[in-house]
């Protein structure tokens, strides 16, 4: 078994592997690459879309939300906090996050909340509208 110190040094090392790939990979494509993903639940009322999405340690001016059609993309930041990492199982880094909604929205209706860590954002759904019918 690795003893305390060694396991620390192996999971640098990995971490350091970890960063030399992503490097990589934005070479090759262009894009930053997501560092990960947030846990989302997505919830249906009479009126709204729900979503919620764990976003624990994350500040306000960290997180980016765009609403196109009905396609929504989530995305931001966590930043390490100041100290050394002893045992670290909470990702950090950049995050981005795309998801289409089942139905259509009403545009620019959108109300978003960040408490204890999670993240709110409310959809108002957009009325089914009846189309005219003309006799033949």
């Amino acid at each position: 078994m690795l003893e305390r110190r060694d396991r620390l040094e192996t999971l640098r090392k990995l971490k350091e592997l970890q960063e030399r790939i992503a490097e990589l990979a934005y070479l090759l494509t262009g894009e930053e690459p997501a560092a990960w993903t947030p846990r989302v639940d997505l919830l249906e009322t009479e009126e709204h879309y729900v979503l919620l999405v764990d976003l624990p340690g994350v500040r306000p001016e960290d997180l980016e939300l765009l609403e196109e059609g009905q396609r929504v993309t989530l995305a931001g930041v966590r930043h390490p906090l100041p100290g050394t990492y002893l045992l670290e199982e909470r990702p950090m880094g950049t995050f981005r996050r795309t998801l289409d909604l089942p139905g259509p929205i009403e545009e620019g209706t959108a109300q978003a909340t960040l408490r204890n860590g999670v993240l709110e954002v409310r959809f108002r759904k957009k009325p089914a509208t009846a189309l005219p019918l003309k006799e033949a």
